[in-house]
């Protein structure tokens, strides 16, 4: 299978290194070379995550912590660190090391705490317990094969008297450690992060489901109380079984759906690279998620966001393409459109193989730019964007 790339990658052992070159220091204020770096690390690297993934740096606050952070948040689950579930990269204080971290939010820990009567350094005490008890609980239902390679415990080298970093120790599932003198190949880099997404779908799903079966077990959710649940809400009448294509459109078009927010990212990501390629992109299609067109060509696009399993995406995006190729395009007496699957992340050489053996188009987005796998009966879009 012969899969086209196009990428426009920066590097990521740069970004974190800098930090350290700068020598960091949280009583230096604001303007120091270091605290400048990491707003650079922040542009830099949304540029190598998925659309609809945020990157927040500390030092946002009227203070700068003892410990500088850059974090990876899913905005379907969390708009902050300080609440929910999140990847991070933790500098030890006296910057020899840093930690890809699969971490909580602290503060809502001792949110919860104080909310419970308890005040000072008895909430904190308090949150940094419940921290580890769900961090333990959390990582007992990984596999083994998830934890290769990961510590569970990482030590930031602060003082006791600062709450963050304790809680940030206490809330760590599980950590890559590196030595910043001794930083491994940009390539590694982005695996681990990659590696790290990924586990942070399966934590998610966990923590989820740990609350289904007994809500006792955990003091806080997966997500953050600022992020709204994705509802969808059906016409009258739950029972759907349409009798022709006019009864399919009428449906769907009534059918109001609330988007993820990575979801609304992906195609906005996408289709704003195709309008700067020369091609004309048409999110305004609904139940359709994107159109292109160029010339005389008409491709039709589902996008989806890749989770732990990518098998779901795929069935989801097999499901959709055809039945709109048939409602929407075929039962109206228009001509058959190029189907693509578009991914928030690679699904895969076999589930690139399957869409391509259904004359499906995929394209995935990579760091910094976008790769795919094109479909015999042509013309690829991947290939005509980066003709």
């Amino acid at each position: 299978m012969s899969v086209l790339a196009y990428t426009d990658l920066m590097g990521l052992h740069k970004l974190l290194a800098g930090v350290r070159a700068h020598s960091y220091g949280h009583s230096a204020g604001k303007e120091q070379p270091a605290q400048k770096h990491l707003e650079v690390v922040r542009r830099d690297l949304q540029l190598l995550v998925p659309a609809g993934m945020r990157v927040r740096v500390s030092g946002s606050g009227q203070s700068l912590p003892v410990i500088p952070w850059v974090a990876i948040l899913d905005e379907n689950i969390t708009k902050t660190a300080q609440e929910g579930l999140y990847v991070v990269y933790l500098y030890r204080r006296d910057l020899s090391r840093v930690y890809l971290s699969m971490n909580q939010g602290a503060t809502q820990h001792r949110r919860g705490a104080e909310g419970r009567g308890l005040k000072g350094v008895a909430a904190e005490a308090a949150a940094c317990e419940e921290l580890a008890s769900e961090s333990d609980l959390i990582r007992s239902h990984l596999s083994a094969e998830a934890l290769i390679g990961m510590i569970p415990n990482i030590d930031l080298g602060a003082p006791v008297k600062y709450f963050l970093p304790r809680a940030y120790e206490y809330g760590n599932i599980a950590s890559i450690e590196y030595d910043l003198q001794h930083l491994p190949s940009d390539g590694q880099l982005l695996d681990d992060l990659t590696r790290l997404r990924a586990l942070y779908s399966t934590c998610i799903d966990i923590k989820d489901e740990i609350r289904a079966i007994d809500p006792s077990a955990l003091k806080t959710t997966s997500g953050s109380s600022t992020v709204k649940k994705v509802k969808l809400r059906t016409p009258k009448g739950s029972i759907f079984r349409p009798k022709n294509s006019s009864e399919y459109t009428a449906y769907v078009k009534a059918h109001e759906q609330t988007r993820q927010r990575r979801h609304e990212a992906l195609i906005e990501a996408f289709g704003t690279w195709v309008r700067g390629r020369g091609l004309v992109p048409n999110n305004n299609v609904h139940p359709r998620d994107l159109t292109v067109e160029f010339n005389q060509t008409h491709w039709l696009i589902e996008a989806k966001t890749v989770g732990a399993n990518p098998e779901f995406a795929v069935r989801e995006a097999i499901g959709q393409l055809v039945s709109y190729r048939h409602f929407l395009y075929r039962e109206q007496g228009i001509k058959d459109p190029h189907l693509v699957g578009l991914f928030s992340e690679p699904i895969g050489e076999a589930f690139a193989q399957l869409l391509s053996s259904l004359d499906i188009e995929s394209i995935w987005q990579t760091p910094g730019g976008w790769a795919g796998a094109g479909a015999p009966g042509g013309p690829g879009l991947l290939q005509t964007l980066m003709r």
